[in-house]
């Protein structure tokens, strides 16, 4: 078997302690995998180190947030390199879509297992993401969402924000081209997702997943705070389809024109304004995922 040469990129602002990350450094080197290690707090330095090492590595281990691993996402793409997960970050969205545990020693012990996957970006107005982005409502959330919330609140953080933001949300209309077809829609909040979970765990569908191929394009009109509340215990469970005061819509290709400019933000990152032009681009970066989910998806086309 060839040995693995990866680098290994830490943001130690995450969150997790030294000692569990000289744990998971210690499984990965026990594995065999040759490391290269670095430290950077600034995803533009990231995709630097990433570029600057892409003809002497096979894989990228990252350790951070959901908003590292979509800033980087881009580059490994270009690249062909894979992505190996570390989740540091406070929601970790897409390490709980792959069932990647939040034990940072685990999910290094998932990299050191070497089972890879193909999974799907998302690009909107030319900035890659892999969960989520949103327009309104989801924006205000994450200008409200502190450091030291975070550290108080944990991933129930959003929840808290969500609270503050909404009092000072005012409803827009959004004309909306999905795959060609053409809706007018009055929200207060879009949100366009191409994995399963975003937001600390909330789900627009049980049937979406990070490589289905489709994004889901989610907008909530103007109603009461107690509805939103409702929307929002739903949410949770992936049951959106059907209910009052939500449209649902999927596809690879959306045009998003808000009636005024609003800002953009994916993956917890503020990268955009409206008008939004939102494509899909499947099997785009390769990821390493547990047995479980390997599993899984064998089982899933088996049944298609």
């Amino acid at each position: 078997m060839t040995k693995r040469t990866a680098l290994f990129i830490s943001n130690k602002k995450s969150g997790k302690a030294d000692n569990e990350l000289n744990g998971a450094v210690e499984i990965l080197k026990d594995s065999g995998i040759n490391l290269i290690e670095q430290e950077s707090e600034d995803p533009s330095h990231v995709n630097d180190l990433i570029r600057q090492y892409r003809d002497k590595v096979d894989t990228v281990i990252l350790a951070g947030g959901d908003g590292t691993m979509s800033s980087a996402a881009g580059a490994l793409s270009e690249c062909g390199l894979a992505l190996g997960i570390l989740p540091m970050g406070t929601a970790n969205d897409l390490a709980r879509t792959l069932k990647i545990p939040e034990s940072i020693e685990d999910a290094a012990a998932i990299i050191a297992n070497g089972r890879l996957h193909a999974i799907d970006l998302g690009k909107v107005n030319d900035h890659w993401f892999i969960n989520a982005a949103h327009i309104g409502l989801g924006v205000k959330v994450n200008r409200t969402l502190t450091s030291d919330l975070k550290s108080r609140w944990g991933r129930f953080s959003y929840a808290r924000s969500l609270i503050d933001a909404f009092k000072s949300m005012r409803p827009y209309r959004a004309d909306i081209v999905c795959d060609g077809e053409g809706f007018s829609v009055r929200s207060i909040h879009i949100t366009v997702a191409n994995g399963r979970f975003y937001g600390g765990g909330m789900a627009l569908s049980n049937e979406a997943s990070v490589d289905d191929h489709k994004l889901r394009i989610f907008s909530l009109e103007p109603q009461s705070f107690w509805s939103l509340l409702s929307h929002g215990v739903v949410i949770l469970g992936g049951e959106l389809k059907g209910r009052e005061g939500v449209w649902l819509r999927s596809g690879e290709v959306a045009r998003i024109h808000t009636s005024r400019t609003l800002s953009i933000c994916a993956d917890g990152e503020f990268i955009s304004r409206t008008p939004a032009y939102f494509e899909l681009h499947p099997n785009s970066l390769q990821v390493y995922v547990s047995d479980d989910y390997f599993t899984q998806e064998e089982a899933g086309n088996a049944e298609n």
